[in-house]
């Protein structure tokens, strides 16, 4: 059984995203939270696109105020409360995921993880041969080049992958009216 904890650490600890839901005892609420938080850092870091930062943002302000809302409940409300992962990400439909990640979606993953996979051998190189032109003064024209062409394939490979993963929804969103139409006209017809 969950039980209320003290408000003022509950109000330090809200600071870290999904640390206050789990200092409340919904952890999995908190783990999405955080998790989806590090990723969506991650993700902007890497893609170095700022608009991609307000993400990480609004999950932030998101468990702050969720981590002390619940903790402002009332007795009766507060224990009626479920612990479940967050966003769709509940065990069911993380089998459902799952099994997109490696059904349909496998290719394009593969493609995805292959280039960033690329990438990461790219930067480790250039480190290497940076390290080697800097015994001959010529480090600031192959950083230059390098570090741009680096930073362009992740962010081509991150554009790729949303494309294709919107396109990918177009598509099944298309099929699914078509077979509702269809399933409809059967039920006319009868």
């Amino acid at each position: 059984m969950k039980r209320k904890k003290n408000r003022f650490l509950l109000f330090c600890i809200s600071w870290l995203p999904g640390c206050g839901e789990m200092y409340l005892g919904f952890m999995k609420r908190g783990v999405s939270l955080l998790t989806l938080f590090s990723l969506g850092m991650m993700v902007a870091i890497i893609t170095n696109m700022g608009v991609l930062s307000l993400i990480p943002v609004i999950l932030w302000a998101y468990s702050f105020f969720e981590a002390n809302n619940l903790g402002g409940l009332p007795d009766e409300e507060f224990h009626r409360v479920e612990d479940k992962y967050m966003f769709g990400l509940d065990s069911m439909e993380m089998d459902s995921i799952k099994n997109s990640l490696m059904g349909k979606y496998r290719k394009g993953l593969a493609i995805v993880l292959i280039l960033l996979g690329i990438n990461l051998l790219w930067n480790v190189i250039c480190d290497i041969l940076y390290d080697i032109f800097y015994m001959f003064e010529l480090s600031d024209y192959f950083y230059e080049i390098t570090s741009s062409i680096g930073n362009g394939v992740t962010r081509v490979a991150i554009g790729v992958a949303i494309i294709w993963f919107g396109v990918k929804l177009i598509k099944g969103k298309k099929v699914e009216l078509e077979e509702a139409e269809k399933v409809e006209e059967i039920g006319d017809g009868k």
